[in-house]
C-alpha cells in the first residue's frame, strides 16, 4: 500500500493522507493511545500499521546496547512467533540496527545494500526482511526504542511518504509509552506506600466533600470489616461510637476547611472491648480534581489498629536480630509495653534469666541499654521488616 500525496490529500503532521486513509490513520493513532493501560501494549496499533503499509511485520523494540545487551520486542505479523522472536533476539542490538538514529528520526535500511554476517543474512531470508522503515522513538534509561516496519523481497522500498507516515507515528508512540511509563510509575509508588503502611498496621482511608470515601489499603478494609474503631454508613464513614463520632465528624469538617493542608487532628477512640484505645489522625489533603484544574481538598483518615510488634513477630525478630526464640518473645513484651516482671511471669523465667537475654539482646541490637531496645523495636523496623504476605490479625 503506498501513501500518495494526491489531490485532495489532508495533513497529518508530517504526512499527506489521501481522504480514503484519513479514518486508517485517526484510528491508528487512537489504538496508539488505547494500548496505554492495556495487558497486550502496542499489538493493535502496530497490526494497524502494518496493514496501512502493506507490511510483512511490525514491531516496537527496546534494546540495551553494552557489554551486556538486551531486547524486548512487541510484534505484529502473520508469520510473527515466540520461535521467531526468540531468532530475531539471538543477534547483538547493533547487528539488527547498524545505523545511528537520533530520537525522532526515521531511516529506511535496503539489506541487500548493508554488510552483515551469514547467520544474520540466513535469519533475514528466513523470514523474508528485505527494508526495514525504522524510527528511534525515545531513549529510555540508555536503552533506544525503535519502531521498525518490514516488507520482503516481493516488496518495494518505503518511499518518502510511507517514511514520514512512520516518523509521524513514532511520535505517537513516543508520547504514549512516556504515559503509559508514568502510570506504571505511579502504580509501583501506591504499591510501596499501601505495603508500607499495612506492614505498619495503620488503616488509611480517603473521604471527600460528598462524604463518599476509599479504603487505601487491606488494612482499612479489615477495620471496616472487623469493626475496628469506624464503620460505613451509607456513603459515609463513622466511629463506632456515636459520641466519638460527633467529634470525628467535626474534624473531617475542620480538613475541608484547610485550604493550604495543614491543621492535622489527633483523636483518641475507647475501645469497645477489653482492647487498647485506637489513636485516630484526620488531616487534610489538598489535590488536583479530577472533574476540573482546580485543586479540592479532601480528608484523610490514619488508624492505628495493630500493634507495632505483635507475637506473630517472633520469627521475624528472630530473623532480623539473630535473636533466640526466648529472647523474640521477651522482645514482643517489652514493644507491647510490658514491664519486665510481667514478661518474666508470662514467659515462666527467672529475673537473672531474663537480665541475661537482655544482655545478648543488647549486642546483638548494639545499644546498651533497655530504653534504647524498647526504642529501636516500636519505631517501626520490625513492622518494615515484614512480607506483603505477613497476615492481618
Amino acid at each position: 500500500m503506498r501513501l500518495q500525496a494526491a489531490h485532495g490529500a489532508v495533513g497529518r503532521g508530517d504526512v499527506l493522507i489521501r481522504h480514503s486513509e484519513v479514518t486508517a490513520y485517526d484510528a491508528l493513532v487512537s489504538a496508539i493511545y488505547e494500548s496505554v493501560e492495556s495487558d497486550q501494549p502496542w499489538l493493535d496499533p502496530l497490526e494497524k500499521l502494518r496493514v496501512m503499509l502493506g507490511a510483512n511485520s511490525t514491531c516496537t523494540r527496546i534494546s540495551q546496547k553494552g557489554s551486556k545487551p538486551r531486547q524486548h520486542i512487541y510484534a505484529s505479523g502473520p508469520n510473527i512467533s515466540m520461535t521467531g522472536l526468540e531468532d530475531v533476539q539471538r543477534f547483538n542490538p547493533r547487528e539488527l540496527l547498524p545505523i545511528d538514529l537520533a530520537v525522532g528520526e526515521a531511516r529506511m535500511i535496503d539489506w541487500s545494500q548493508t554488510t552483515s554476517s551469514a547467520p544474520f543474512d540466513e535469519m533475514l531470508k528466513e523470514h523474508d526482511i528485505a527494508y526495514l522503515a525504522v524510527a528511534c522513538i525515545d531513549m529510555i534509561d540508555g536503552a533506544q526504542c525503535t519502531l521498525n516496519c518490514c516488507r520482503g523481497d516481493g516488496g518495494e522500498p518505503f518511499d518518502n511518504e510511507e517514511m514520514q507516515l512512520v516518523k509521524a507515528v513514532g511520535r505517537h508512540f513516543r508520547e504514549a509509552m512516556r504515559i503509559r511509563r508514568s502510570l506504571t510509575r505511579a502504580r509501583i509508588l501506591s504499591q510501596f506506600q499501601t505495603e508500607a503502611l499495612d506492614s505498619l498496621g495503620i488503616a488509611a482511608f480517603l473521604i471527600n466533600r460528598s462524604g463518599s470515601h476509599s479504603l487505601l489499603n487491606e488494612t482499612a478494609r479489615f477495620a471496616i470489616e472487623n469493626r475496628i474503631g469506624l464503620k460505613q454508613y451509607g456513603a459515609g464513614l463513622h466511629a463506632i461510637n456515636s459520641n466519638e463520632d460527633t467529634t470525628f465528624q467535626a474534624a473531617i469538617r475542620a480538613a475541608f476547611q484547610a485550604e493550604d493542608g495543614s491543621g492535622a487532628r489527633a483523636l483518641l477512640f475507647e475501645p469497645s472491648d477489653e482492647g487498647e484505645r485506637l489513636h485516630v489522625i484526620v488531616r487534610p489533603r489538598v489535590h488536583q480534581s479530577l472533574l476540573h484544574d482546580k485543586p479540592e481538598v479532601s480528608a484523610l483518615i490514619f488508624l492505628r489498629v495493630h500493634e507495632v510488634v505483635g507475637r506473630d513477630d517472633v520469627k521475624l525478630l528472630q530473623q532480623l536480630f539473630s535473636f533466640t526464640a526466648t529472647e523474640a518473645q521477651l522482645a514482643v513484651g517489652l514493644a507491647k509495653g510490658l514491664c519486665l516482671k510481667r514478661i518474666e511471669a508470662d514467659l515462666n523465667i527467672r529475673h537473672n534469666t531474663a537480665r541475661a537475654h537482655l544482655r545478648s539482646m543488647f549486642v546483638k541490637t548494639d545499644v546498651s541499654r533497655q530504653s534504647q531496645l524498647v526504642s529501636l523495636l516500636t519505631n517501626s523496623l520490625v513492622p518494615l521488616g515484614r512480607s506483603q504476605t505477613h497476615s492481618i490479625q
